[in-house]
């Protein structure tokens, strides 16, 4: 009998040993699995921090490249005689943003814009350098105006894009007009005198590319304001909502250098947004 307990004794002993043996198998062989996921999980992170890394650093290149090329095309354009002109800064004021009550409210606005209908008599040779979003083709692009005939038409074609949009005029169209400082020397200034209508004032002549390389700057400045300064004092809420461009759709942008204006010794035009809230 003792033989025979022995014996089973020896038996679970080592059935016992194959199990931890098997056990100690799928341990270690688990524990690799998981060093060896977490060493991929880090990795991976590594090579997608560093390939995100790249792709802000290549978007800033290209965005910095970009601005130099714009900065280039206005330098190349002053050299061959456009007017030496700058983009300086943008300027808010507490007449920036205007709420748009009705559609008539907004066509008489586009006529404004336009220098079309009542406003006819705004029009002077200096409205060939106004840049407007144009939406003749497929996709909205800015250009000068060729003619008044032109500058009918696209008015005509922005009051179709602007029905698509379906805007309510229930506190949901507002126009945002910005001031865009130019810097221009005084010496400049001195050089361009003229008078016109009994009144002391400067003739600047511009190239298209000129106009379109400030639009440009504009533009880029508008978008980047809130990154500088993210809440406008003194403004509602809703102003700042559309100031730092939250849920607003544009429908219909312009930069009307016609009318050019003195402030502190500044030259300013108007950047000019018609905005639908979503």
């Amino acid at each position: 009998m003792d033989e025979d307990m022995t014996i089973i004794g020896e038996g679970e002993t080592r059935n016992s040993m194959f199990i931890f043996i098997i056990v100690l198998f799928i341990f270690m062989f688990t524990y690799s699995m998981i060093v060896a996921g977490k060493q991929a999980d880090r990795q991976l992170r590594i090579i997608t921090e560093n390939r995100f890394r790249g792709n802000n650093l290549k978007l800033l290149e290209d965005k910095m490249e970009s601005q130099r090329e714009v900065l280039r095309m206005i330098e190349n354009e002053i050299r061959k005689g456009s007017a030496p002109l700058h983009f300086e800064a943008l300027g808010f004021a507490k007449d920036t943003y205007h709420l748009v009550e009705s559609q008539g409210k907004l066509n008489q606005l586009l006529d404004y814009f336009f220098r079309n209908g009542e406003y006819a008599a705004l029009a002077d040779r200096q409205i060939k350098s106004n840049v407007y979003m144009d939406i003749l083709g497929r996709k909205p692009v800015f250009r000068n105006a060729k003619s008044e005939l032109d500058r009918r038409n696209m008015e005509v074609s922005v009051k179709r894009w602007i029905k698509k949009k379906h805007p309510s005029f229930d506190g949901d169209v507002y126009v945002e007009n910005v001031r865009c400082f130019f810097f221009l020397s005084g010496d400049e200034v001195e050089k361009r005198q003229c008078r016109i209508d009994g009144e002391d004032t400067a003739a600047l002549i511009f190239s298209k590319k000129h106009l379109s390389a400030l639009y440009l700057q504009c533009l880029v400045s508008r978008k980047e304001a809130m990154q500088h300064t993210m809440h406008l004092e003194g403004f509602s809420e809703i102003c700042n909502q559309i100031y730092r461009l939250e849920n607003v759709d544009v429908l219909f942008q312009c930069l009307l250098m016609d009318k050019m204006d003195w402030e502190d010794g500044r030259v300013y035009v108007h950047f000019s947004t018609v905005y639908r809230i979503d």
